[in-house]
């Protein structure tokens, strides 16, 4: 029998797949951070989230969203001394039940880290989990994002840089170059808001390859202010990582990235 806990009370007690399980309905779905194989059954599924929020030290809640049914938090931590966000988003029945957990990072080398940790600790998983499909050539496309919906100040925490980019117009451009490479997004209205911020969620296509984005949003008068996103799967976001290092990388400069993170192609 599933018993009813919230986010932040599983993690309190630290996420393993016992605690997620057992807060959980039987049909409850499992979105892993690291991999959308269809192949996993939701316990292998589930295992995966725990490892994940387990591979993410002295984690702690920066942010918390609760709507009726839903629940966002934002953990910020470190893997290997890299700063690390891990992105939860669940979704409860009317009796407080888990039906659904999705899990997001973000900083693309530590996103690799933690799935090199995670695929070391659970050596049973299907090999397949962690294929990394081919994907088409990027066409440079570029499509520019208006300013009126931004303010001066605008700072852009990407889900796969180093570090955030700001002010306008230089945040502007990198939303225009990534949302060029992720495609039309389809956006999902989560409820979750609080004050002059909001929880936001998006999918994405790269290639038809799936991606998805999650997003804590703050706005002032001016328009929004502050993005902080985390992504997922690992795949897909390293494509995007690898896509917009060729297009912006000279201008950006490496600050913004990782020589120890390979490419895209490097993993195929």
């Amino acid at each position: 029998m599933s018993s009813r806990r919230t986010l932040v009370e599983l993690l309190a007690s630290g996420l393993t797949e016992r605690s997620l399980l057992s807060a959980a309905v039987p049909e409850a779905v499992w979105e892993s951070a690291l991999t959308d194989h269809p192949g996993l059954t939701g316990r292998q599924a589930a295992r995966l989230i725990a490892a994940e929020g387990a591979a993410v030290r002295k984690g702690e809640i920066t942010e918390h969203f609760v709507s009726e049914g839903r629940e966002g938090v934002l953990r910020s931590g470190e893997i290997e001394g890299e700063p690390v966000d891990h992105l939860l988003l669940a979704t409860y029945d009317a009796q407080g039940r888990l039906t659904g957990l999705k899990s997001f990072l973000n900083r693309m080398y530590a996103f690799t880290l933690v799935r090199d940790q995670v695929r070391r600790s659970l050596p049973d998983l299907p090999v397949e989990v962690w294929n990394v499909p081919e994907l088409s050539p990027d066409t440079g496309e570029f499509h520019a994002k208006p300013s009126h919906d931004y303010s001066p100040s605008l700072r852009f925490h990407s889900p796969v840089l180093r570090r955030s980019v700001s002010p306008e117009p230089m945040s502007r451009k990198l939303l225009g170059h990534a949302s060029s490479v992720y495609g039309d997004r389809q956006w999902s209205d989560l409820a979750l808001n609080r004050g002059d911020q909001r929880m936001a969620l998006f999918a994405g296509d790269i290639k038809g390859r799936p991606i998805e984005i999650a997003a804590v949003l703050r706005f002032d008068t001016d328009g929004l202010a502050d993005i902080k996103a985390c992504s997922r799967p690992w795949a897909a976001s390293l494509a995007v990582y690898s896509r917009i290092k060729a297009r912006v990388g000279d201008e950006l400069g490496p600050a913004y990235f990782w020589d120890e993170q390979p490419d895209y192609t490097s993993y195929r």
